[in-house]
């Protein structure tokens, strides 16, 4: 456990939560390990050029954020390991929800402007999933997740 002195700061990832896996929750106790969260803001950027060729305005339009998970995999047998992995890669187009457990940190779970719904603020498109593998390393699995500000999270089906 960490302590610190001087200032307030955010460390760790203890109290994030994913839910939405198929079969079983392969995040949290007795199941894998969070490793790392990151966050990144992004849009199309379309550049519109004078005569001369040069850029005279920019349009910024599909906000959205992407969000990358990494865990090790683990639980009590390697039975229970191995489901957890394929439970960590599951198909793309799954939600997946996020829910960190101090209410002053949202950036997860908050409500934002990459939401179409605020209900949906917590709600993550599962985009894509990587299993590496080394000779001296642990197992890990980094999950791609992504919300766009004009796409309803909380719909979902076949098309």
């Amino acid at each position: 456990m960490a302590t610190a002195n001087g200032k307030y700061v955010v460390w760790g990832v203890a109290g994030i939560t994913a839910t939405g896996f198929a079969s079983t929750e392969p995040i949290g106790a007795d199941h894998g390990d969070l490793q790392s969260v990151s966050i990144s803001n992004q849009s199309d950027v379309t550049e519109i050029k004078n005569g001369s060729g040069d850029v005279a305005a920019l349009v910024f339009s599909n906000h959205n954020r992407e969000c990358s998970i990494e865990v090790v995999p683990s639980s009590t047998s390697v039975d229970l390991v191995q489901a957890d992995i394929e439970a960590l890669m599951p198909s793309p187009g799954d939600i997946i929800t996020l829910v960190e457990s101090d209410e002053h940190l949202t950036s997860l779970d908050g409500n934002t402007d990459t939401v179409k719904d605020a209900a949906d603020a917590g709600k993550w498109s599962y985009i894509s999933g990587e299993l590496s593998r080394s000779n001296d390393s642990e197992a890990r699995v980094t999950m791609t997740l992504r919300q766009y500000a004009g796409c309803d999270a909380g719909v979902s089906g076949a098309v």
